[in-house]
């Protein structure tokens, strides 16, 4: 297999490292931290992510229309190589940007999408995936945690349950969260995913 650039890829990586050269850090400020965590870091993750976003660079392949690039998978590679190459801040992102709010995109209607696709990917907002459960681990088939309407007929949903071992949670601002909604349909059915907020009491 050739991994060697096509003359497109070789110039979309040099205009990569063109922009990371003018833009991405010369060097990290302290002690690394990885993902972001202390609040030192996930300010400096944060303008790191707001200033690729402003570039088109927080998401090469999303639509444009969403402030990607239209990009396709190769460029995404060719990006984080190129950014490996510096001192970067952590990137507390990548649950949210990659598998929470590609989910809003695809299945949630217009007013909730303009809500939370462009304040996550500018940095603004974390997101993280509440699946893993005390017996079942991140077995979603095996989720116990239950959704059941309210019995005031306000049309609202109680959900009772635990979720444990989220990464990223304790500096998340939202989450989604995969309940059982039909507990007489088959284990890897009769489940609906929420989204909530993180800091709901």
């Amino acid at each position: 297999m050739d991994f060697k650039d096509t003359p497109e890829e070789a110039a979309y990586r040099q205009q990569v490292r063109d922009w990371l050269t003018a833009n991405a850090p010369k060097k990290r400020e302290g002690e690394p931290d990885p993902l972001g965590e202390s609040s030192d870091g996930l300010a400096a993750s944060k303008a790191w992510q707001a200033k690729k976003a402003a570039a088109g660079y927080a998401c090469i392949t999303w639509p444009k229309e969403w402030g990607g690039q239209g990009g396709n998978p190769i460029q995404q590679v060719i990006f984080g190589q190129e950014e490996s190459a510096f001192p970067t801040p952590g990137n507390p992102f990548q649950i949210g940007l990659g598998m929470c709010v590609p989910t809003v995109m695809t299945f949630a209607d217009e007013e909730t999408k303009k809500r939370f696709v462009g304040p996550a990917m500018r940095g603004e907002e974390i997101w993280c995936q509440l699946f893993s459960e005390p017996s079942g681990g991140s077995d979603v088939a095996g989720a116990r945690t239950r959704a059941e309407r309210a019995p005031d007929g306000s049309g609202d949903w109680i959900i009772n349950g635990q979720k444990v071992w989220t990464t990223g949670a304790q500096f998340s601002d939202f989450g989604i969260v995969i309940c059982r909604t039909n507990p007489d349909a088959p284990k890897h059915k009769g489940m609906t995913m929420f989204w909530i907020d993180m800091k709901d009491p």
